[in-house]
């Protein structure tokens, strides 16, 4: 076992040559509350080629824009995907669209127009991709290979991430729960009988194994995670 960046890193170096860039990307939901509005990737991995990507993917939103998550967003099957107009292709008529043109001429200019993608649709309404960027087109044995990688990927990510955050007790869901409708530590602790202290601890605790930053924050991934209603 090691970090996700480790497990990224032993995928990307087991890909041929064929392969420019490498990109894993992880939300706890796919979407917002607004209809059709992606989250941006709680974890984002790129290697290769394709980690100019990030900082315009991440910093400018243009994940929200990228057709080939959209698209992944909706199937199951892992699919192969071109930039370049004149090539046939699932996204081949999103590619006129007005939030989709950036994301073409970024990807075109750093020349890495084509690839392959696989959805990753986990329990608790958890989303990631895995997507190759390639220098030709993908034929459906190199995908049928990158798919079972992607899945293998995945299993191993999820376990590091729980033994990374580990499991909510019972106490500890339970004061989040009792934060997320609006009651201080006080009154969390007069609720359940149970000195301050230890609430304090307990929500210190969840945050810790949520990596939030605060107790908003806590309730927030707590949330998303399904570990709360």
């Amino acid at each position: 076992m090691g970090t996700v960046a480790d497990l990224v890193d032993a995928v990307y170096a087991d890909l041929g040559p064929q392969v420019q860039g490498l990109v894993y990307d992880y939300s706890p939901v796919p979407f917002s509350h607004e209809p059709g509005r992606f989250v941006l990737p709680e974890i984002i991995e790129a290697r290769g080629a394709a980690e100019v990507l990030v900082d315009d993917w991440c910093g400018r939103s243009l994940y929200r824009a990228d057709p080939v998550q959209r698209r992944a967003a909706k199937i199951l099957n892992p699919f192969v995907w071109s930039y370049h107009a004149e090539e046939c292709s699932v996204i081949r008529e999103d590619l006129g669209q007005g939030d989709v043109r950036e994301v073409r001429e970024r990807l075109l200019d750093w020349t890495l127009g084509r690839g392959m993608t696989v959805p990753l649709h986990l329990p608790g309404r958890g989303f990631a991709t895995l997507s190759a960027f390639v220098e030709g087109r993908a034929d459906m044995d190199m995908l049928a290979r990158f798919a079972l990688q992607a899945f293998e990927l995945q299993d191993r990510i999820s376990v590091e991430l729980q033994q990374a955050r580990g499991p909510l007790t019972l106490r500890e869901a339970e004061c989040l729960s009792h934060t997320a409708a609006g009651l201080s530590a006080k009154q969390i602790a007069h609720e359940l009988n149970r000195s301050e202290s230890m609430v304090v601890k307990h929500l210190q605790a969840a945050a810790s194994k949520l990596g939030a930053r605060n107790r908003s924050h806590a309730v927030a991934i707590a949330t998303r995670q399904g570990w709360i209603d």
